[in-house]
């Protein structure tokens, strides 16, 4: 296994968040399924199914994978001295960068193989130019806000009520307030919508 260079494949059934820290790799993330949303700054961008996304090393960043969202994801070590971009945003992928991400994924391959495609994987990602723009669903995400008109789906909303939920009871407040707050004190909806968006049991 080539340390320096890995890749792997992740499934969230549930809502996943990182927390907003430097990165500390260069990442290649390829989503296929679901959504993800990547924080940088104020704003959130939203990384649905077929984008590509990259994310330099040092880059202070959180993600939010939605529950049903499946990625593919290279990491590359900083002790690559080969330059890569250093500006984070959407990419977009090649015919050869996109090929060899699915032979990563689809096909069995030795582990002298795998180190070969992920060195070509790294050619093509140095001539990468990521890119930033703000599409109208991550206008929408970025400016959402509990109990506001927006034409969200009621499952994103529901997803982001509950990160903002969680976000809230890390932050030490009281967790009648966030019933009341998010959820018209209807502590009984809550605990069932979280159990189904987290996966997790309330306490």
């Amino acid at each position: 296994m080539n340390y320096a260079i890995e890749h792997q494949v992740t499934r969230y059934a549930y809502l996943v968040t990182t927390p907003r820290k430097k990165a500390l790799k260069h990442s290649l993330i390829r989503v296929t399924e679901g959504l993800m949303l990547l924080r940088l700054g104020k704003n959130e961008y939203a990384v649905e199914t077929g984008d590509s996304v990259w994310i330099p090393f040092d880059c202070l960043c959180a993600l939010s994978f939605f529950p049903a969202t499946k990625i593919e994801r290279v990491d590359f070590s900083v002790r690559n001295t080969d330059p890569l971009p250093s500006q984070a945003g959407y990419v977009k992928q090649t015919e050869l960068s996109n090929a060899l991400m699915n032979k990563l994924v689809h096909a069995k391959v030795k582990p002298d193989v795998e180190a070969e495609i992920l060195q070509l994987l790294k050619r093509e990602v140095a001539a990468f130019s990521p890119l930033l723009y703000t599409s109208e669903l991550s206008e929408a995400i970025s400016s959402w806000e509990p109990d506001s008109d927006s034409f969200l789906s009621r499952s994103h909303q529901l997803v982001l009520t509950m990160r903002e939920a969680k976000k809230r009871m890390q932050s030490g407040a009281k967790p009648e307030q966030i019933v009341e707050d998010l959820f018209n004190n209807n502590q009984e909806e809550f605990e069932q919508l979280y159990q189904l968006v987290t996966g997790e049991n309330y306490q």
